[in-house]
């Protein structure tokens, strides 16, 4: 307020530094103790707990609407915080500003303000000392005493301020904490902190620092005056651009054609406040202004004594390490399973398909899915499955559907997990499902498919997960659900205890259980209820647990590739002394020499290169046997091994599913059974959000990946060490590499994630002790649109980002856009055969536009194949689902390559909608049924019954003339029969009943 009260001209400049410099030696000569306290309560319930301290304890300042700090005595200062119950933080200070503990020094501060010279203000100044504007008062020796000792009413000069109607705040300072603090003290900031209505401009408001500590001055002060030009504020412009050149330009007589072709810039979140300041940066320049060393060098981790020249690199490790910080906190989530009510619906109709492992059709399990089943009203079909092949699989489902349409599927094919014979690393089960998800695209059935597992997910530390084979099938599952969502029903983990409670809550899933996000598709049944599945975030954890630090032996799996290198280098430069990094080729890896002597200069004591197939189990014992021969232990495993490839679930294999899980999964396996238990320390699994929630095109890399998650459930389980982190994709040296499939991530919402910054976010969740985490950088605006496009993602409903886009139109979205998803297909009932073509190709180019992330479908009505418009093997994907929503057809997963581009697309979906669904026909169909429900009340009427057997006559012998002729001559018979003989003709021969 003394820097206010110069710019007012209330003091000339070296008198507010003599009366600054006098305030913080008389405030330091007094003796050292009391405490500050900030309580998150209002002044006036504060107020109640300082009676009977008079003397002793006052408060300091008012902050914030709950932002009330105390001051005092330090034992009774503790006491009062800890009688409110609220939350509190102990301030770090030398002393007990603005309380009792400040009197000694208030006469002599007073005889040396007597000494300057005062004047009236030039500018109204509002006091810190009253909360009001102050008129003379602060032209007087004796106000800036009473400034010393009485509380500082930050927050009640905020809300004058907003009674007379001021709309601008604009701070004069090196950072923006005040403006931070004053918005938070607006009545009406529009972010739900302020304290009550007022009379002010409200909402907006605008807060305002003209300098920022990470911005160049000049172009901090400019980007502030725009910011006050845009809320209504003055400016003289010419003097503003006086002297720097600036130039008047004509701007264009067309109107703006307000199209963008750059990414906006990212909108502020609730970590940060208004004036940018995150809250930990604001408490760091909330301790420079009070001149705070002992919280500046506790933060920094300097000594007291520290020189500038070491404390100006300390502050910039200080400043990375906290913009770091914030963007690994925005990348990490985990999995958390949330109850449902239970819907009290348990009766199932129609006919459901049942297929079951051929070994198991008398276990507990299938005989009680059956009788649950059937006892709920439904028509159970089993089908007994083993080792078919889909093309065989599909025949039988068929048949099966010859007798009449399914209502669901439903596949307890995962119980069995026995290894598959070709392929020992695969479960029967999981082989079996992936057949029967390609048979039924085969067969035509598109009932939704149900894949039910048994403890195959934990939903939490009291449901220990006993095994993890079945998870593989949630992998997959959740893969299905994007690449077939017109015929996906969902997973659904079952009880322990199979009894009639648990069949009630089955057959209540089946049939549709609702969720707050939509139709719930990843569900467990337990002995408390049904819990559905949510990604959730997963913010760091203050604790002072330290977890794992490297030393000793690390086994790194992978390690001459891009991730394993990575952490490799983490590794030692963190003190591990031995690390052993293996991959299938061993030295003559490329790069592997190199990679040894840089490992060896970053401080590892010794490196070791080794060649070690991981599906192969002899090697992994060998391995093993020789890094322990001297009397060593693994101390640490990171399994980060493994490929990626791309294919479309319908043209996998389990050849394919094999490729995937041999080193991954059984890798991973053999490494949990041949290494030490009382020796490890840290088990890491690299994972991937393929798992999570599911990729287009990675169903095998899925499948693996969730038995890895699986996996560090299981191990926690037995009191064992482990921890598996599902990664998005890695920049530079990831999984994936750079290119087409890159670019296609990036665009849909999944740029790559730095590694400097992705083996920090590991670290961390080691140190946090974190079983299962998953860490991408997920830009929500772009990803909710494709990955929601077919049907609703429940997983993603409690993410308040996700929601937020989900309430918000979709941008660029034109009427016509919005018209067709809610009823395309009635909208081409009764139009022309030319027209029909029109509408199917306006929404082949709308989709594809969509999907490209146009505004307009005229970008892409060219003429111009798909390779050329920008769609890719992973964009066909959303693009076909789309269509496939839309239009109600099961569409080939070729269908962009098939047909490449817009125009003879459209005439595939015209030819398979007149094939499967030829509305002209199903009309007059209709139509019938309505006449013959409406017979009785006609035939009853003489006159009505003779002019519509005339009509009936008319008709049929329309269509008993030959196809060339259109009407001519028809059969006697028919000519001469009876309104009723007319009538059992219709029905006889088109089934209008």
């Amino acid at each position: 307020e003394i820097s206010a009260a110069h710019i007012a001209g209330v003091l000339s400049l070296e008198d507010a530094a003599a009366l600054t410099a006098a305030r913080g030696r008389l405030m330091q000569a007094l003796p050292e103790g009391g405490a500050m306290v900030s309580l998150q309560l209002p002044e006036a319930e504060v107020l109640p707990h300082l009676e009977g301290y008079e003397g002793r304890v006052s408060i300091a300042a008012i902050n914030g609407p709950t932002a009330t700090v105390i001051s005092g005595d330090e034992a009774s200062v503790l006491q009062i915080a800890e009688a409110t119950g609220a939350k509190t933080k102990r301030l770090r200070v030398s002393h007990a500003f603005h309380s009792p503990l400040m009197e000694p020094m208030l006469a002599e501060f007073g005889k040396l303000a007597a000494t300057l010279t005062y004047h009236t203000p030039r500018i109204p100044v509002v006091s810190n000392v009253t909360g009001t504007l102050a008129d003379d008062e602060t032209a007087t020796p004796d106000y800036w005493v009473r400034h010393v000792r009485q509380a500082v009413r930050f927050a009640d000069g905020i809300r004058y301020l907003h009674g007379q109607d001021v709309a601008r705040f604009v701070e004069v300072g090196p950072a923006g904490v005040l403006a931070a603090m004053a918005r938070e003290s607006h009545p009406d900031n529009g972010n739900g902190t302020g304290a009550g209505a007022g009379t002010g401009t409200g909402a907006g408001a605008a807060f305002v620092p003209l300098l920022r500590k990470d911005r160049p001055e000049a172009q901090a002060l400019f980007a502030a005056l725009g910011q006050l030009h845009a809320h209504g504020g003055a400016l003289d412009w010419h003097k503003l651009h006086q002297g720097r050149g600036a130039q008047r330009v004509e701007l264009p007589t067309y109107a703006f054609q307000r199209k963008r072709y750059w990414f906006a810039a990212p909108e502020e979140t609730g970590s940060e406040t208004a004036a940018g300041v995150g809250p930990v940066e604001a408490r760091f320049w909330d301790a420079v202004e009070r001149e705070d060393l002992a919280e500046l060098t506790a933060a920094l981790r300097v000594d007291e004594r520290t020189r500038l020249g070491e404390l100006v690199p300390a502050l910039s490790s200080w400043r990375r390490g906290q913009s770091d910080r914030a963007v690994l906190d925005s990348w990490r989530y985990r999995v958390s399973w949330y109850p449902v009510a239970d819907s009290g619906q348990s009766a199932l109709s129609g006919g459901w398909l049942m297929a079951v492992p051929a070994g198991q059709a008398a276990s507990e399990p299938v005989e009680w899915a059956l009788r649950g089943l059937r006892e709920r009203g439904a028509r159970v079909v089993p089908l007994p499955v083993a080792g078919q092949e889909p093309a065989e699989l599909a025949g039988r489902l068929r048949e099966a559907a010859a007798e009449g349409r399914f209502a669901g599927v439903f596949s307890l094919l995962a119980l069995d997990e026995t290894p598959y014979p070709e392929h020992p690393s695969l479960s029967a089960g999981l082989v079996g499902n992936l057949a029967l998800v390609q048979a039924l695209g085969e067969a035509g059935i598109a009932a939704p498919l149900w894949l039910a597992t048994r403890g195959a997910v934990s939903v939490g530390p009291s449901d220990p997960l006993n095994g993890w084979t079945q998870a593989a099938t949630w992998g997959m599952g959740r893969v299905v659900a994007l690449e077939h969502p017109q015929r996906w029903g969902g997973l659904v983990d079952l009880s322990t205890h199979l009894d009639a409670r648990a069949a009630d809550r089955l057959c209540a899933v089946l049939a549709g259980l609702e969720g707050s996000s939509g139709v719930e598709d990843q569900l467990a049944l337990r002995d408390g209820g049904v819990l559905v599945r949510r990604l959730v975030k997963a913010p760091v954890r203050d604790t002072d647990e330290k977890g794992f630090t490297p030393h000793g032996t690390v086994l790194i799996t992978g390690g001459t590739g891009g991730l394993g290198a990575q952490v490799a280098r983490r590794l030692a430069r963190g003190g591990a002394g031995h690390l052993v990094l293996t991959s299938r080729r061993g030295e003559a890896a490329p790069g592997a020499a190199e990679l040894r002597t840089e490992l060896l200069a970053l401080g590892a004591d010794r490196v070791t290169v080794a060649a070690c197939d991981m599906a192969e189990r002899s090697e992994v014992a060998a391995l093993v046997e020789r890094v322990t021969a001297g009397g060593e232990a693994v101390r640490a495993v990171f399994h980060a091994a493994g490929v990626v490839e791309f294919a479309q679930l319908a043209q996998s294999t389990p050849a394919d599913f094999a490729r995937m899980a041999d080193g991954k999964v059984r890798g991973a396996g053999y490494l949990d059974e041949l290494l030490d238990p009382e020796c490890l320390e840290a088990f890491v699994l690299f994972s991937s959000i393929a798992a999570t929630w599911g990729s287009g095109g990675q169903s095998a890399y899925a499948a693996a990946n969730a038995q890895l998650d699986a996996l560090a459930e299981h191990r926690r389980a037995r009191g064992l060490p482990a921890t598996s982190v599902a990664w998005g994709p890695w920049a530079d040296e990831g999984m994936i590499e750079q290119g087409e499939v890159a670019e296609h991530l990036s665009r849909r919402g999944l740029p790559a994630m730095e590694p400097r910054l992705a083996v920090a976010a590991l670290a961390e969740a080691l140190e946090g002790g974190e079983t299962s985490l998953v860490v991408a950088d997920v830009r929500w605006e772009r990803f909710v649109p494709g990955f929601t496009s077919a049907r609703s993602r429940p997983l993603l409903g409690e993410l308040a980002e996700v929601r937020a886009v989900l309430a918000a139109p979709a941008a660029g979205e034109s009427e016509w856009a919005e018209e067709e998803a809610h009823g395309f297909l009635e909208g081409l009932a009764g139009l022309p055969a030319q027209e029909v073509e029109r509408a199917l190709r306006d929404l082949v180019h709308a989709q594809t536009a969509a999907v490209l992330g146009h505004s307009s479908p005229e970008v892409v009505a060219t003429g111009r194949a798909f390779k050329e418009l920008g769609i890719d093997s992973l964009t066909s994907v959303e693009l076909r689902n789309r269509l496939g929503a839309l239009t109600g057809l099961e569409l080939p997963a070729t269908l962009v390559f098939d047909y490449p581009a817009p125009a003879p697309l459209a005439g595939y979906l015209r030819e398979e909608l007149l094939r499967g669904r030829p509305d002209e026909a199903l009309s007059v169909f209709e139509d019938l049924d309505k006449w013959e429900s409406a017979l009785p009340d006609l035939l009853a009427d003489e006159a009505v019954r003779d002019r519509l057997a005339g009509r009936l006559h008319a008709l049929v012998a329309k269509l008993g003339a030959p196809a060339e002729q259109g009407t001519g001559s028809v059969d006697s018979s028919l000519i001469s029969a009876t309104a009723d003989e007319v009538f059992d003709f219709i029905d006889n021969e088109f089934g209008a009943s």
